[in-house]
């Protein structure tokens, strides 16, 4: 019998006035007996992203403009890179590097706080929406990262595209042996957390992880029937072992879920076995439109998904889906030239056909 206490054992901005939701993302993260490692990650948004995925080669030269129109930290990318991408600017909502290393930028709510950028050397600054790609074109492990980071000052921006608000995000990062870190900025200054392989939005990551230790008694084998005054009681259908699981859409319910069906899922053997896992994993947060609603100037906002991504680090394959495709696609970076000068790529997620394949001339008489 396996259960969650195990899984813990084993693991040993201010708020802006536009109407916002929770901006419910969810990341998993799975590991093959193969050692393929594999993240899954949904997309919640009240407002359309309009993503697109981009691919960009090495020696990319770039540098963050600071919010005084100043220029801040300057560099030329090491790895070639892809990425989505959202509202038109060009900053990495999710994504990986030609090295396999994988990170995501999630909504991080009334908790999200930057740095300031008083006495700090403009050369070593650079505004939050830069610091995914920074992170993607310049490391390939997470101890890199974990060394670069507090000699950064990352400071906030507002943001036209949505609204002129600072972007509160936290973000993970996973190198391909499956090594992951979570990165947050807060009143506290800069933390970096090793990952327990799940990830959400807010509060902190350290009360999520706390959070698990509520649920050490969700298991994947079925409740035993009791006897009470010689009455025996059993449980009703298949899945008692999960009775006590939050369903809800809120980010701590479904740090929760996605944790118990990581943990608790039959383990795959290989890339394709964890896509497919990652997938599935996915569905049990999704968030269909209008389900979650908030309401401003008696106008309707709510999150729902957006897409999901998979990312095959082993094998530098990024698998989509969208609310109005659910049809799994895929983009393999190996078949791109990385090379410097090579030619930037952009297509969007949304659109294309497949959502439905019409097999009715496959049936045939039977025997």
């Amino acid at each position: 019998m396996r259960t969650i206490s195990l899984f813990i054992l084993a693991l040993s901005l201010v708020r802006s006035t536009m109407p916002q939701p929770s901006r419910a993302c969810t990341e998993a993260r799975l590991n093959a007996e193969d050692g393929t490692v594999v993240i899954g990650r949904s997309m919640e948004f009240a407002q359309a992203l309009n993503s697109n995925i981009i691919v960009q080669p090495r020696g990319q030269e770039s540098v963050s403009t600071l919010p005084d129109g100043r220029d801040g930290i300057k560099w030329t990318s090491k790895y070639g890179v892809m990425y989505l991408d959202g509202f038109g600017i060009d900053v990495a909502v999710d994504g990986m590097n030609e090295a396999g290393l994988s990170l995501g930028a999630l909504f991080f709510p009334g908790a999200a706080q930057y740095q300031e950028m008083k006495g700090a050397k403009r050369s070593r600054t650079m505004v939050v929406n830069d610091l995914p790609l920074y992170i993607l074109q310049n490391f390939s492990t997470v101890d890199e990262v974990r060394e670069a980071l507090p000699k950064l000052t990352v400071v906030g921006i507002h943001t036209p595209a949505l609204e002129n608000i600072v972007i509160p995000a936290h973000f993970s990062v996973y190198e391909p042996g499956g090594d992951g870190i979570i990165i947050e900025y807060t009143k506290d200054g800069l933390d970096i957390y090793d990952s327990v392989g799940i990830m959400t939005n807010s509060p902190a990551y350290p009360w999520h992880v706390t959070n698990l230790n509520n649920y050490v008694g969700l298991s994947n084998v079925n409740a035993e029937p009791i006897v009470v005054d010689g009455v025996s009681f059993a449980a009703t259908g298949q899945g008692s072992g999960l009775n006590s699981i939050p369903g809800n859409p809120t980010p701590p319910a479904r740090f929760i879920r996605a944790a118990a069906m990581a943990y608790l899922a039959a383990k795959a053997d290989n890339a394709q076995e964890a896509v497919n896992l990652a997938v599935h994993i996915m569905n049990t947060v999704d968030i269909p439109l209008g389900t979650v609603r908030d309401f401003s100037d008696k106008e309707s906002f709510g999150d729902y998904t957006q897409w999901i991504v998979v990312k095959d680090l082993a094998n530098k394959v990024l698998y989509f889906r969208t609310y109005d495709n659910t049809s799994l696609r895929s983009v393999d970076m190996k078949k791109f030239d990385m090379s410097p000068g090579a030619e930037r790529l952009a297509m969007p997620v949304d659109g294309g056909e497949g959502a439905v394949i019409d097999v009715t001339a496959g049936l045939k008489a039977a025997n």
